[in-house]
């Protein structure tokens, strides 16, 4: 039975396998409703709609792929970050 901490990597490894496939609906099923998405130049934007309106923009307009994904956690798994290198 997987832990706290497998069950956050494998949930921010399935965001990022998502975002790969250009499946924004998967993207978003990863996500709570309560999303704060702080854009690199813009407006902070809360919850799912508004994250939904932004990948409908991007991936109109690109076409990228991350690799070299690391994801690192928490022992507690409560906190997480992912550091990829960005293609396209």
């Amino acid at each position: 039975m997987p832990n706290r901490r497998e069950e956050t990597e494998s949930l921010i490894r399935r965001y990022y396998e998502r975002f790969n496939a250009h499946d924004a609906a998967g993207m978003l099923s990863c996500l709570s409703d309560g999303i704060v998405h702080d854009v690199n130049q813009g407006e902070r934007r809360k919850g799912k709609a508004l994250f939904a309106s932004f990948m409908e923009h991007m991936n109109r307009c690109y076409r990228e792929q991350l690799r070299d994904i690391i994801v690192l956690s928490s022992a507690e798994g409560t906190h997480a970050a992912a550091e990829f290198v960005v293609h396209g």
